[in-house]
This record gives C-alpha cells, structure tokens and sequence, in this order.
C-alpha cells in the first residue's frame, strides 16, 4: 500500500508539473503565432540526431531551412521536430514562420511546427496524471474500505492457513506476501479462504497456530479485511 501511494503520488507529480508546463507552452506558441510573419522557405539540408536507449542507438532527422525575412536578409534554422523516416526532403519549398524581431526563431508552419511540443508534452502529462490519480484513487478507496470494514464489518475468528507469494504484483523483481485464513463464512455458510492485502515480510513463524480476525461486509460476503496488524505493520 505505501508503494502504490508512493508510486501514485510521484506519477501525479511529474504529470501535473507537465501539464502546467504545456499550459505555458501553448500560452507562448499562441503569442507567438499571433504575432509572427511568414515567409516561403527552402530545406537545405537534413540534420541527424542520435539517441541512447538501453544500448540501443536510434536516429531521426531535422530539416534545415532557410529563408529571406521581410529586409531581405537571409535567416537559416533548424526544425525543433525530428522524425525517422525524415517529415521533408531537401530542395522542398516549406512555409515558415518567424518572430519579426528575432527573425532566427522561426518554425515550419505546419502541425508539428506550430504544436508538436505542446502536443507531446500535454500527451505525456495526460498520462502520467491518469496513471498516478488511478492509484492513488484505488489507494484512498482501499484505505476507505478497509476503515468501513473494521468499523461496520461483521468480525469472525478463523484459522490462519498459509502465508502465498502474490505474483501479480511485483516491486524491483520481488513479489509481496499475502496471509490466507480459512474459515467458514457466516453470510454463505461455506469453508472459504480469505486473502490479506499485500504485505513485504513473512509472517509464518508468527501465525502458526494462531487465530486470525477477519471482517466481512454482511451487504458484500466476498468482501473482507484480515487484521495481520496485530502480528506486523501492513501499510
């Protein structure tokens, strides 16, 4: 539980920060697209950037354009997009856009030009703030069960069975601990196992033999929490 809130609370974060970043972002392209002058380019030339992942080497291509501003002076820049296969040829005739007092910050005005950066970032962000509010809603929501269970849950005394690895979950290569106690259900009256949340150590010395308490949603019988605090922190 404090891995999914610790997680949670990172991915929400940066994804936030992005988000407050594509905001600026879009703010500023607008402005600057409001203000901009254009003007017919040329491709000149491709420019190839490489990058690193885990060994592996990858490249993607930037146009070089150039272009006359509004004096008649000739302005050259590279394109912030890059893609692989490459988004232009050289000798293409491109329309260009460029800040009248900084003829040098110019872009290629199409879609990727005017709102790639934005669009990838705010994309980015997106998820990160899905995947990071998703556990930290399942999070709260687990917590807020868990609380409503001991306080209005039906208490039953059963014997602890075994302690399992869960390996649907797993942190830095290892997978946690769950504690199943068997008992009869009151609401069902079958033998029925009941699984703890996930815990990090194993708590088989302490358990053998032992009672476990488990609290069961009379609305909800396959609902339930197992007390393993009394034996070790669960959270």
């Amino acid at each position: 539980m404090k891995v999914v809130k610790l997680v949670g609370g990172i991915f929400f974060a940066i994804g936030l920060a992005m988000l407050i970043g594509t905001a600026y972002l879009f703010s500023s392209q607008n402005d600057f697209i409001a203000t901009a002058k254009t003007a017919q380019g040329e491709v000149i030339d491709m420019i190839r950037r490489e990058s690193r992942d885990d060994g592996t080497t990858s490249y993607t291509y930037a146009a070089v354009v150039r272009f006359s501003d509004d004096g008649g002076v000739s302005q050259e820049f590279v394109n912030r997009h890059s893609s692989n296969p490459p988004g232009y040829s050289k000798g293409e005739q491109v329309q260009v856009l460029y800040a009248p007092d900084n003829p040098g910050d110019a872009i290629i005005d199409d879609f990727w030009g005017r709102w790639g950066i934005v669009a990838i970032l705010g994309f980015t962000g997106s998820i990160f703030s899905l995947v990071g509010g998703g556990l930290l809603f399942w999070f709260i929501r687990k917590a807020q069960i868990k609380k409503w269970l001991r306080a209005n849950g039906t208490p039953i005394s059963i014997d602890f069975y075994s302690v399992e690895r869960d390996t649907s979950t797993t942190v830095n290569g290892r997978h946690p601990f769950c504690v199943v106690a068997q008992g009869k259900n009151p609401f069902t009256g079958k033998l029925e196992q009941f699984r703890s949340e996930s815990i990090w150590v194993d708590p088989t010395a302490e358990l053998q033999g032992t009672k476990m308490k488990v609290f069961i949603d009379p609305n909800k019988p396959s609902r339930h929490s197992v007390d393993v605090e009394r034996y070790l922190d669960a959270d």
